[in-house]
């Protein structure tokens, strides 16, 4: 009901007075504030939720990173020691060969030199 000690369509009941507001409820709140507070309200868990996620993939990705570049410098390493073993199988083999040639030479002298005595 209203009366000329109320203004019309209070939505205060009849016969109760308004609380003053404090000094706090008149300042106007900053807007960006504000923005923030009901964005961590909202998302904030989410946001957490997902920072950690994150977290666990990058400390994921990096062990593999690790153990990749582990496995390549081991590659390397048996790649470079079996360039060593083939080069120096490849010595022995050519030196063999020119041990043949040699000695292959010297019976060809022996032949020949027999039939001219």
């Amino acid at each position: 009901m209203d009366n000329e000690f109320m203004p019309p369509h209070s939505d205060h009941p009849e016969g109760e007075a308004m609380a003053p507001q404090s000094p706090e409820a008149t300042v106007p709140l900053d807007a960006a504030a504000v923005i923030e507070q009901v964005r961590e309200l909202l998302f904030g868990d989410h946001r957490r939720a997902t920072d950690g996620s994150i977290k666990s993939l990058e400390d994921k990705l990096a062990a593999l990173t690790a153990t990749i570049e582990a496995r390549f410098a081991d590659l390397e390493r048996r790649l470079s020691e079996s360039r060593a073993e083939a080069d120096h199988a490849r010595d022995g083999q050519v030196e063999a060969i020119g041990a043949a040639f040699a000695e292959l030479g010297e019976r060809i002298k022996t032949m020949i030199v027999k039939p001219q005595q």
